[in-house]
Formats: C-alpha cells, sequence, structure tokens
C-alpha cells in the first residue's frame, strides 16, 4: 500500500485550486499551510543568535582591516568601502545619533543595524582580507545550519490527514 506523502508546504492557496474538493479537505490543506509558516518563523528565530556572532565577527575582521589599511599593511581596498566601515565606527561611537544610546536597548540597535549593513555592503572586500590573513572563510561567513528542518510532504487527490 502506498503511503501518501503529505506536503507540510504547500504552494499558495493550493485549497484553491479545487474549488469541488470537500470542505474538509480544503481546511486540512490550508492548516497545513500555516502550521509549515509557524514552524519556518520558529527556524529563523533560532538561528538569530548565530547571524549575531557571525556579523560581530565580521565587523572584528572589519577593524582589523581599516587598522592595517591604516598603518600600510594592506592596500588592496577600495575608497568605498573604506569610508563606509569608517562612517559606520564613527557612527556608533558619536553620541549624536538617530536614537540616543540613554535609551536603554534601543539605543544601541541604531548602532548595531548601521554595524550589520556596513558588514553586508563590503563583505566582498571582507572575504579577500580574510583570504590575504589565512583566515578560515567558514569561521567568519559560514551560513548556520538549520536548526528545525521540514520534510515537505504533499496530499495526493482525495487522501486526508488522520483526524
Amino acid at each position: 500500500m502506498d503511503t501518501p506523502s503529505i506536503d507540510v508546504a504547500p504552494a499558495k492557496d493550493t485549497w484553491l485550486l479545487n474549488p469541488k474538493a470537500p470542505l474538509k479537505e480544503r481546511l486540512s490543506k490550508q492548516f497545513l499551510a500555516r502550521l509549515n509558516a509557524r514552524r519556518r518563523l520558529g527556524a529563523s528565530l533560532e538561528r538569530i543568535p548565530d547571524n549575531l556572532h557571525r556579523t560581530a565577527k565580521q565587523l572584528a575582521l572589519g577593524l582589523e582591516m581599516v587598522e592595517d589599511f591604516r598603518r600600510g599593511r594592506y592596500r588592496a581596498i577600495p575608497w568605498g568601502s573604506l569610508a563606509v566601515l569608517t562612517g559606520a565606527l564613527l557612527y556608533t561611537v558619536n553620541p549624536a545619533d538617530v536614537l540616543p544610546d540613554a535609551i536603554l536597548g534601543l539605543g544601541s540597535l541604531d548602532d548595531a543595524i548601521v554595524l550589520a549593513l556596513a558588514t553586508r555592503f563590503v563583505r566582498p572586500q571582507l572575504e579577500a582580507y580574510c583570504e590575504f590573513k589565512g583566515y578560515a572563510w567558514d569561521e567568519y561567513f559560514a551560513v548556520p545550519e538549520k536548526a528545525v528542518e521540514s520534510t515537505p510532504v504533499t496530499l495526493e487527490q482525495g487522501d486526508m490527514p488522520a483526524n
């Protein structure tokens, strides 16, 4: 007997593809789609600490790159990228920014966003610098593995999930 595969991630509005299908079938497919959306949200929330840690390591690499440029050890960085990194660093130490640092929690949020955007903008230069220094690339740029693996399953026409 063939076991039906159940898709927890059906295509958008799949329950509307067959409007003549029984109401119970359409509702169950809609429920499975919503359940899968919640799973994906939970998985992305679990990756936040890893992403923050990786961004912090990239920022440290950027600081090292700016320092090596200043001392004349590394000159293979475009002026625009150097300006972005330096400007982001100056923004974080400047007390007159969008959200004052005196506001607990929120004061550092704009600084963190500016630094994350700056490291994302200069990522190609950071990767080149990482290679220049001989550092392990995956230590700074590896994408963390998904914390929750979802297995796609599809409902065959006429198959209903067990109640």
